[in-house]
């Protein structure tokens, strides 16, 4: 077994073997509730989930005590926190990845086999958390085309999600009124050349101008009449639109989520 961090795999390190041993569902999850007094039961005032946890059984093996000390320092080298969070695969479930991970406490080294002839070992048990959202995401997140509506129903996963949408602006002035279910915001198209493409990202809340090849050019929010977040929920049809339709239609990136 193995885990990738950051684009590289701990299988690329020679001697290591990381093997994890506990798998997080609904990590972190923290429910605020209040006893009722003289009443049976509890009143519910909500829920949430601070971090995901990782927990690797690591063995690290060289012929001699430099090379397995050496081959500590690279798998270490990869956790290094300076580093910043990296997103984090795991090797069984490869779809997916948690993004915004770091190694989340000091490692201590045992001695796991020390004998000349039959190998020299490291061993310890290594956690890597979350540090932003705890969910994991589609590594490549699949999208449709609305042209110029379509019906939508979120089957990936397996909880609500905040999608992203794209379009390319044609000149005019619009405005444009992007639907999503029950939810629709309008966006301002004037002074925007043809071919510049509005991207509304509600996942990261980050809504930009970008040129045809997606490099950012300018903040798209001085251009949206509200910012309000649609939600899809697991199993739920909504009808997915921008009117006037754009040339094209328009990218809907249902950005999956998995807790």
């Amino acid at each position: 077994m193995s885990f990738t961090l950051g684009g590289v795999s701990t299988e690329t390190l020679a001697g290591v073997t990381a093997t994890l041993t506990e798998w997080p569902s609904l990590g972190g999850l923290e429910v605020d509730s209040t006893d009722i007094p003289g009443r049976d039961g509890r009143f519910f005032g909500g829920s949430s989930r601070r971090v995901s946890r990782f927990v690797f059984d690591v063995l690290v093996e060289g012929s001699t005590p430099a090379e397995a000390f050496a081959r500590r320092d690279a798998f270490v080298g990869l956790l290094d926190p300076s580093r910043g969070p990296r997103a984090l695969t795991v090797e069984a479930d490869a779809g997916w990845e948690w993004p915004d991970v770091l190694v989340a406490e000091e490692i201590n080294w045992g001695r796991y086999g020390w004998a000349r002839g039959l190998g020299f070992r490291l061993r310890a048990e290594v956690a890597l958390e979350t540090q932003a959202d705890p969910s994991a995401r589609e590594i490549e997140p699949a999208y449709v085309v609305a042209d110029p509506s379509l019906a939508f129903t979120l089957d990936a996963g397996n909880t609500s999600a905040y999608p992203r949408l794209l379009f390319e602006v044609d000149g005019s002035a619009g405005p444009w009124v992007v639907s999503i279910g029950d939810f629709s915001v309008s966006i301002d198209g004037g002074g925007l050349p043809a071919g510049r493409v509005v991207d509304l990202d509600w996942d990261r809340m980050m809504f930009s101008v970008t040129d045809a090849s997606g490099v950012r050019l300018a903040s798209a929010v001085g251009r949206m009449s509200n910012y309000d977040r649609p939600e899809l929920k697991h199993g739920e049809t909504v009808t997915v639109s921008v009117t006037p339709a754009p040339t094209g239609g328009a990218l809907f990136y249902p950005n999956a989520r998995r807790i």
